[in-house]
């Protein structure tokens, strides 16, 4: 029986069999009390023979036998779910005993991450965890309830796949039967899930394990889940459409919460120019300001350079006056992400004052004490070389206006290509098709991608595109990314190949699944939602994961480290 099951027993004084963990334990006159904790639940025991069971220890996972009875009214735990009723022990019986704790089995420890990963067993007993982890075995379970409601085929793809850059580093397996040649981990299942829909079949779903060997950070893991649906004869709206409908089942069967579909839609473009991101967080509904036009005739040097040079003036314009210590902290903060600094002015009782005031001239002058009693901060150069300080500068000035909305946003007509220490890369992956492809052809720079993100107040849950199918178009997309013929027939031939008997148009989308389960649950990272996760360095304390391999055991697949002696 688990403890949640004693709700259904009718009569006082029942007796019940019950088994589970030795919670807290505490003695109180002539009794002897502790919870036990099982699966979903705690229930309090008592004993008027505590000599007899002083052996128990926190952590013991035992058996007991024992009557249930009702509290009297003055020792009722509101707190607990079962705060109304113990159980008194008859017998128990101690299954397996316990060590010591690294640390307590309770919410809201101050203990080192590193200690609770190494003994993450022990740290998924804890409620907070283990919520976290229902919660995400919940999102699986809904996922496939509207995937098989829509009639779309869950199929698996390899795990051991050919190397094929997508960005980010592969994780490289050797293979022992064939001596140099390696496998690589999946960064996505994005060319198999194409090739199902060029074999013939309507939809596909997987909830798919992905690896990048890159750093970690908070909103990232080497290895990670997302839910991967490509959609024959599809387009951007019909996989969108399947998006939301998905996203709004989860978010209320798991999380009761009610979203609006369909999600707002904003363009890159548009999204740079009016958050500073691409990424934007709609529950700050303050947006940047162009100042361009104030200073068209200026004579503050860098301003005048940056607009002759076709850059642009942007800043915000706040109702308050802010002091100058907190001015130069904002300024502090935007020179450590590479900023050359903050502009600014205040205007109070409409007289000007900041470090530039002196250089005004009287229309720029007029202009700026149409506002009165505020703070105005600004950033001069290129558009989307000063949108990220913007975009930091906004998200810490205002405050956000509802902690508990969710801003779903789509964003669209992505730049199809953008510059990456000085070379031609793929914005997202060289799979996407371009929106106009006579305007890619001759101009890829300007040309626009049939590319779409789904960003959640700030954070982009993941990414999808129309997809070429068209076998001359994807070698000329990987040509213009800077790959030789032989390069491109030696990581991609199998594929362009594929594509050249006959591809329907397709289209798909992927959503990060711990990101998802992040947001929704608002945790500090996903590292809270993921049962067995590695830490930002990319080890796994639990088992000391990457570890060494011995001499013999990497001769077996003909490898050896660099310096180590062979003999």
């Amino acid at each position: 029986m688990n403890i949640q099951d004693i709700r259904n027993l009718k009569k006082n004084e029942d007796v019940v069999d019950l088994r589970g963990w030795v919670d807290t334990i505490r003695h109180h006159g002539g009794l002897l009390f502790f919870e036990l904790r099982d699966y979903d639940s705690k229930v309090q025991i008592v004993t008027d023979s505590p000599k007899e069971f002083d052996n128990i220890k926190n952590e013991f996972y035992i058996s007991i036998s024992g009557k249930l009875v009702k509290r009297q009214k003055e020792n009722i735990n509101s707190e607990e779910i079962y705060g109304d009723i113990e159980i008194e022990l008859n017998s128990l019986d101690v299954i397996s005993e316990s060590k010591m704790l690294p640390f307590q089995i309770e919410d809201d420890i101050a203990v080192d991450e590193q200690i609770r990963l190494k003994h993450r067993y022990l740290d998924i007993r804890r409620k907070e965890i283990k919520n976290n982890i229902n919660a995400r075995s919940n999102t699986f379970k809904s996922i496939r309830e509207v995937m098989n409601k829509l009639k779309i085929d869950e199929i698996d793809t390899p795990t051991l796949i050919k190397s094929t850059p997508e960005g980010a580093k592969d994780f490289i397996v050797p293979s022992r039967k064939s001596p140099g040649k390696f496998y690589a981990l999946p960064q996505s299942p994005q060319m198999y899930k194409q090739l199902f829909m060029l074999s013939g079949l309507k939809n596909y779903y997987q909830i798919a394990k992905c690896y990048r060997d890159e750093d970690s950070r908070k909103d990232r893991q080497p290895e990670f889940t997302q839910l991967d649906i490509e959609i024959s004869n599809g387009d951007p709206l019909i996989v969108q459409n399947i998006i939301e409908k998905t996203l709004k089942h989860v978010l209320k069967n798991v999380y009761a919460i009610e979203v609006k579909t369909p999600f707002s839609r904003i363009t890159y473009h548009d999204s740079i120019n009016l958050y500073g991101t691409d990424k934007p967080d709609l529950r700050i509904s303050n947006t940047i300001q162009d100042f361009t036009e104030i200073f068209i005739n200026t004579e503050i040097s860098f301003i005048k350079e940056t607009i002759s040079s076709k850059g642009t003036v942007r800043g915000f314009i706040i109702n308050e006056l802010f002091t100058r210590s907190k001015i130069d902290s904002l300024d502090e903060m935007l020179k450590e992400e590479g900023s050359q600094g903050l502009g600014w002015f205040k205007v109070e009782n409409n007289e000007i004052s900041g470090p530039l005031t002196k250089i005004l001239n009287d229309d720029e002058i007029t202009e700026i004490t149409k506002n009165d009693n505020c703070t105005i901060l600004f950033q001069a150069g290129k558009t989307n070389e000063t949108a990220h300080y913007l975009d930091i500068l906004r998200r810490e000035i205002y405050e956000i206006e509802n902690n508990n909305k969710y801003e779903f946003v789509w964003i669209d007509d992505f730049p199809y290509f953008e510059y990456d220490e000085g070379k031609l890369q793929p914005s997202h992956h060289p799979f996407t098709s371009p929106k106009d492809v006579n305007k890619f052809i001759k101009n890829p720079e300007k040309a626009t991608a049939l590319h779409y993100d789904l960003v959640l107040n700030g954070v982009e849950l993941g990414s999808g595109s129309q997809r070429i199918n068209n076998p001359k178009l994807q070698h000329d997309v990987l040509s213009k990314w800077g790959l030789s013929d032989h390069e491109i027939n030696e990581r991609f031939g199998w594929f362009i190949e594929a594509l050249s008997y006959g591809s329907p148009q397709h289209a798909g989308f992927a959503v990060g699944i711990d990101r998802l389960i992040a947001e929704m649950l608002n945790t500090e990272s996903i590292r809270d939602v993921i049962p067995f996760p590695k830490t930002q360095s990319g080890m796994d304390p639990l088992t000391d994961a990457p570890s060494s391999l011995t001499h013999e055991e990497l001769m077996e697949y003909n490898l050896y480290i660099d310096g180590e002696n062979d003999e």
